[in-house]
């Protein structure tokens, strides 16, 4: 009895001393690391256990609370294209390794359906493919239809990193995200990394924690709405009245087809057991818990988010620059960097939707009230019938040449012209522009501006000299105020570039804030 009483207890300080060590998915095989940081490494242990983190030559160490919880940061390192391998040690034993790990740069990719376009809708993806074998490119994928009604401390069931190089299925992952990764790699010589965490039609509400909720009051209604909402919604019902509409869908479509009709060929929304939103995208607070708060402390450079189309209309509107300006705070704060750097694009040209020359304009507006947050100009691309552009590697080429000027330092010519001033002089408008030095011309005949005169917005005639333009009034009335591309579909009233072919700014006259709309 003593025997067995002892192996008992032998067995039992064994599996307490040496019990599994468990780590969020962002800590996994194909992985890079931020170089020149503190990179923080965190996970679970039994309580009060030493760990052991073992990489790159450095060995560090800590204690787990008395939940198991474990934090430490490594060194500072340079870039390495070299695999490497961490080893994770529990009490002295080896717990967990880490395999094929590089050093170099990793961004976050946010926000909604542009920048979850996938890559093989591209008019570039066979051309990347071919270029593959020489990029040091890794990408962290979610399923980013995943809610969570409180912060998950691990990212959804099936995320894991990829390395691009030696993978054979990319074409389903972020355009924006691979061009923008690839062009950055290429221009600094070190491996990239992308860590995907965007969703179609998701609006900035979806991106932020319940305690953000009381900063503004549009957030709180809408959270508390949604909430009151919720308190009412039975799924199972839900669900069986989607199982029915979906079996009605398919007959109709049937017949249809039979009669040679056209057919609604979207499918019934499914319901979401956490969510009575018909289009669960749009679920408050809970995306975020579910993909961004287990990864709100992997250590990394910068996002790169496009968003907006779902909050160009009414109050969201209305609200925009606070909410954007909260979602970089935010994550700031979250992620530990209150120096994070956020790249970020305007909205495309495209023929129908919201506001959106006023939201390009509050999407600008942020730029120059937010420290370390650059906006990308890509009004110029786009197409009139399709919000999903398929010059996404444009799209991610003006994004990486935006960080290789502002957060890398890297003199590319990657910056837009932008308004500086505005002089008016009764019926003529001059206007300035900075141009970052790469000057400005014209394509085409002078088109794109408009002034408003006695309260209504016309279209002007509009000349080029040297770098400033002006603008008359057809009419010889007195100019009030001058926008410029203020419209969804503006592509074809593209009319100003620099030399290097960067179209400038859509923008209105600050001064005139009252007549935006």
């Amino acid at each position: 009895m003593k025997k067995i009483t002892l192996l008992f207890l032998s067995l039992a300080f064994s599996i307490a001393s040496f019990a599994e060590i468990k780590m969020p998915k962002i800590f996994s095989d194909n992985m890079l690391l931020q170089r020149h940081a503190y990179v923080k490494i965190w996970g679970k242990a039994d309580a009060n256990a030493k760990v052991d983190v073992e990489f790159a030559g450095q060995q560090k160490s800590a204690k787990a609370d008395a939940k198991g919880n474990w934090s430490l940061r490594l060194d500072k390192m340079p870039a390495n294209k070299n695999p490497q391998e961490m080893k994770i040690s529990e009490n002295g034993k080896l717990g967990k390794t880490i395999k094929n790990i590089l050093v170099g740069e990793v961004w976050v990719a946010g926000g909604q359906s542009n920048m979850q376009w996938s890559i093989y809708h591209t008019n570039e993806y066979k051309n990347f493919l071919a270029r593959k074998n020489r990029l040091s490119i890794r990408y962290f994928n979610q399923n980013t239809k995943s809610l969570s009604l409180t912060p998950a401390w691990d990212c959804p069931e099936d995320a894991k990193w990829t390395d691009i190089a030696s993978a054979e299925k990319v074409g389903w992952f972020s355009a924006t995200g691979l061009y923008f990764a690839e062009k950055l790699s290429l221009e600094l010589d070190v491996p990239v990394a992308i860590v995907f965490t965007a969703l179609g039609a998701s609006k900035m509400i979806c991106w932020l924690p319940e305690e953000k909720m009381e900063s503004l009051p549009y957030l709180k209604s809408e959270w508390e709405k949604f909430k009151t909402d919720m308190a009412t919604y039975d799924y199972q019902k839900a669900y069986s009245k989607w199982k029915e509409d979906v079996a009605q869908w398919e007959k109709d479509a049937q017949l249809a087809k039979k009669q040679k009709k056209p057919f609604n060929t979207k499918k019934p929304f499914e319901p979401h057991k956490h969510s009575c939103l018909k289009l669960m995208n749009q679920t408050p607070v809970y995306l975020y818990n579910a993909l961004i708060a287990p990864i709100a402390n992997y250590t990394l450079r910068g996002v790169i988010w496009y968003q907006g189309e779902s909050d160009s209309y009414g109050g969201t509107l209305d609200n925009f620059q606070y909410q954007f300006d909260l979602i970089v705070k935010t994550w700031r704060e979250k992620f530990g960097n209150p120096s994070l750097h956020f790249v970020y694009s305007q909205l495309t040209s495209f023929g129908t939707g919201g506001s959106w020359g006023l939201t390009r304009w509050k999407q600008y507006l942020s730029s120059k009230s937010l420290k370390n947050a650059s906006v990308v100009n890509i009004i110029d691309l786009g197409q009139a019938d399709d919000v999903h552009s398929r010059d996404k590697d444009l799209v991610g080429e003006r994004f990486a040449k935006v960080a290789l000027e502002k957060v890398y330092n890297k003199k590319v010519n990657g910056l837009c012209p932008e308004l500086k001033s505005v002089v008016y002089n009764n019926d003529t408008a001059t206007i300035k522009f900075n141009t970052y030095g790469r000057g400005i011309i014209g394509k085409g005949e002078p088109r794109g501006f408009e002034i408003r005169t006695n309260g209504k917005w016309q279209k002007a005639t509009a000349s080029l000299s040297g770098e400033r333009v002006i603008v008359k009034s057809p009419n010889a009335e007195k100019i009030e105020a001058v926008r410029y591309l203020w419209k969804n579909w503006a592509k074809p009233d593209v009319w100003l570039f620099n030399k290097d072919g960067l179209p400038v700014f859509s923008f209105t006259d600050p001064e005139n804030l009252a007549s935006l709309r």
